[in-house]
C-alpha cells in the first residue's frame, strides 16, 4: 500500500505546486496576455509603411498582412478625378475607416451625406455600403482600411449594431496639452472589434510624444503632416507626411519630433 500511496502523493504535490503558480496573479495575466483568439501567423511587424507613389481609384495596396489580434489588416491610398466616386467592392464583409489626405470628398451611406475635407474621418461597419465622390476641383486623395479580426464574427449579425462615424476635421474638438494639441475622434464598437479607438494628436517642435512605452493593444500612426523619428524597440526609422507606422503589441515605442516646425498624426487602438 505505502508503494501504492508514493506515485499518488507525488502527483498531489506536482498538481498543488502548480495550481499555487497559476493562482498567482501574475502568472494567470500572462497567459491571459499571449492567447491568440484563433491561430494563424503574424505577417506585419513593427515597421514605418512609407506612401506608396502613383495614383489609382481602385487603390494602391499600403499595408496587407495579418497581426496578433487581426486575420486582415489592409490598408490601400485612393484617388480620385474631379466628378469621380469609389465605393467598397460588394461582398465585403471588413470593418472600414476613412481618411481623407487632400482634396474634398462626399460621402454617402443610407441617408446620411457629408462633405470632407482633409483629415475628415469616416468609420463604417462590415456590409456597409458608403460611397465617396470628388465633389471638387482637384484630385482628392484618401486613405481606405480593412479590419478582419481573428474572433469568430457572423459580419450580417454584428453589422446590425451602430452607426457609421463621419467627421469632418473642423468638426473635432481640440484640447491644448503642454506639448501642442489633441483631439478625440471616436471610441467605437464596430463589427469585428468590439472597440475601436481613434485620436489626433499634434506636437510642437523639439517634442516627444511620450517616453517610450509598450501597450497590449495593436497600434496604427498615421502621420497628417511634419517628420518625424520613431524609436521602436532599440532603434530609429523615419517618417514624414502621410506614411504609416504599425506597433505590434508589446513593442516599444515613441514619437520623436524634431525642431523643424509642428508635426500631426492621427493614432489608432483597437480591442476585440
Amino acid at each position: 500500500m505505502k508503494e501504492l500511496f508514493l506515485p499518488l502523493l507525488l502527483c498531489l504535490s506536482i498538481a498543488s505546486a502548480k495550481a499555487q503558480e497559476i493562482a498567482d496573479p501574475a502568472t494567470v495575466t500572462a497567459m491571459l496576455i499571449h492567447r491568440q483568439p484563433v491561430a494563424g501567423p503574424d505577417t506585419l511587424t513593427a515597421t514605418v509603411f512609407h506612401v506608396p507613389t502613383g495614383a489609382s481609384a481602385q487603390g494602391r495596396p499600403m499595408v496587407d498582412g495579418a497581426t496578433r489580434d487581426l486575420s486582415q489588416l489592409r490598408v490601400t491610398v485612393h484617388t480620385l478625378g474631379a466628378g469621380a466616386s469609389f465605393s467598397p467592392p460588394p461582398g465585403d464583409n471588413s470593418d472600414h475607416l476613412l481618411i481623407v489626405a487632400q482634396g474634398s470628398l462626399a460621402v454617402d451611406i443610407d441617408t446620411l451625406h457629408k462633405n470632407l475635407g482633409p483629415g475628415g474621418i469616416g468609420l463604417f461597419k462590415a456590409r456597409a455600403r458608403p460611397s465617396f465622390q470628388n465633389n471638387g476641383s482637384r484630385n482628392a486623395v484618401f486613405y481606405l482600411f480593412a479590419f478582419r479580426s481573428r474572433q469568430s464574427v457572423n459580419p450580417d449579425q454584428a453589422s446590425a449594431t451602430g452607426s457609421p462615424i463621419v467627421i469632418d476635421w473642423s468638426d473635432l474638438a481640440m484640447k491644448k496639452t503642454d506639448k501642442g494639441e489633441s483631439r478625440q475622434i471616436f471610441s467605437s464598437a464596430v463589427a469585428w472589434l468590439s472597440k475601436i479607438d481613434m485620436h489626433a494628436t499634434t506636437l510642437d517642435p523639439g517634442q516627444i510624444s511620450h517616453p517610450q512605452h509598450m501597450h497590449r493593444a495593436e497600434e496604427i500612426i498615421l502621420l497628417r503632416s511634419g517628420h518625424v523619428r520613431m524609436h521602436i524597440a532599440d532603434g530609429y526609422q523615419n517618417a514624414s507626411a502621410g506614411d504609416l507606422v504599425f506597433l505590434p503589441s508589446g513593442v516599444p515605442h515613441d514619437l520623436e519630433n524634431g525642431p523643424g516646425g509642428r508635426t500631426e498624426y492621427f493614432a489608432l487602438q483597437w480591442a476585440l
